[in-house]
């Protein structure tokens, strides 16, 4: 794919989330997070194909584009499942050389404390359960990868297959408790791809999380910019202001360590494993989230804490993603487990390589 074609994707999710992301709209979605006729129209565009091979009729986008589409996404506050739809959802189905199903997709993954697979039968009985699925209540079929017996499979449920009990996250995105028991043919159950495992699993939903935050950062920053070169106290605008101005360049910093911390993680991704660098990318991403949404907020004083101002979209989902698909604390101690694995005289090699160094 060329170069000018990722811009024009690029370029046109732009312009119809510009379009369909007011303010109102996203308030609107406020309550489970969703906006069909948003969804609809990303349909139509072929978005939620962006992450499958051009061989099984996808778009084929590489990793570092899927997360660029995803940062406009998160710039936007979009109500839609994009990454765990397409993203997600769709990366295990083609993996596994499943048919992508219409719709909304959900995705979710399970060790077998979480779902036990027991024989039953001619079929095999699957009990237990997943919490907080992104999207559920919204989804025509939810994609489970489940560990079985040491190996990874893959099955497509749908709605009459499991139970919901609805909750959502801090943000209003639908984050639901999925209860399964039931009985199912064996051929549902279909191996997964090698190299998917429940680790890869997790380190790329949080590479796909990451990249949603560094949109929401830039639109934090944006705003702060935005309303502190408008509002004027004492007569000055309060961009003409020191101790503001050196709040916004820290603000500035952050994005811009956020950013780089996953396009690297992304580019290492789209040729190998990279458990460390998406480990860096979500704990740079949480630690700047944490920092943004307070300077934002103070920057906006008490406007910045109404609902009727638009600030709460991005600074409620960078706290909710902060911890969601691993909070900085799990992945800084995966990251410290590691490096302490390899021993002292592997600490600088792994701290300045990209995947140099196996576990």
């Amino acid at each position: 794919m060329s170069d000018d074609t990722r811009q024009m994707l690029l370029d046109t999710l732009e312009r119809v989330l510009t379009d369909h992301c007011t303010a109102e709209r996203v308030q609107a979605a406020d309550q489970g997070g969703f906006d069909a006729a948003l969804w609809q129209t990303l349909e139509e565009l072929g978005y939620p194909l962006a992450g499958l091979p051009e061989q099984a009729g996808g778009i084929g986008l590489p990793l570092p584009e899927l997360c660029a589409l995803l940062r406009v996404c998160g710039r936007h506050c979009a109500p839609v499942p994009l990454a765990e739809s397409a993203m997600l959802a769709a990366w295990l189905l083609a993996d596994a050389g499943l048919e992508l199903t219409g719709g909304v997709l959900a995705v979710a993954a399970a060790d077998s404390k979480q779902v036990r697979i027991t024989p039953q039968g001619s079929g095999l009985r699957l009990a237990g359960a997943v919490s907080r699925v992104a999207a559920a209540r919204h989804a025509s079929a939810i994609v489970l990868l489940l560990e079985n017996g040491g190996d990874c499979q893959v099955v497509v449920l749908h709605p009459a297959d499991y139970r919901l009990e609805v909750s959502d996250n801090l943000a209003g995105e639908a984050r639901d408790d999925m209860h399964l028991d039931l009985t199912i043919d064996a051929g549902r159950l279909h191996a997964a791809a090698a190299g998917v495992t429940l680790e890869a699993f997790h380190a790329r939903a949080a590479l796909l999380r990451a990249a949603l935050m560094t949109g929401a950062l830039e639109r934090a920053l944006q705003q702060s910019l935005d309303y502190a070169r408008e509002r004027k106290q004492f007569g000055r605008a309060l961009a003409a202001f020191q101790a503001i101005q050196q709040q916004l360049a820290i603000l500035a910093a952050e994005v811009v360590a956020a950013n780089a911390a996953v396009d690297h993680a992304a580019a290492v991704a789209e040729t190998g494993p990279a458990l460390d660098e998406i480990a860096v990318a979500k704990i740079r991403a949480g630690k700047a989230a944490g920092i943004a949404c307070r300077i934002a907020h103070q920057v906006h004083g008490a406007m910045g804490f109404t609902q009727e101002y638009s600030l709460q979209h991005a600074t409620r989902r960078l706290w909710s993603w902060r911890d969601e698909n691993g909070t900085e604390a799990a992945w800084a101690l995966r990251l410290g487990q590691r490096l302490a694995r390899a021993g002292a005289a592997a600490l600088w090699p792994l701290t300045t390589a990209s995947g140099a160094v196996a576990d």
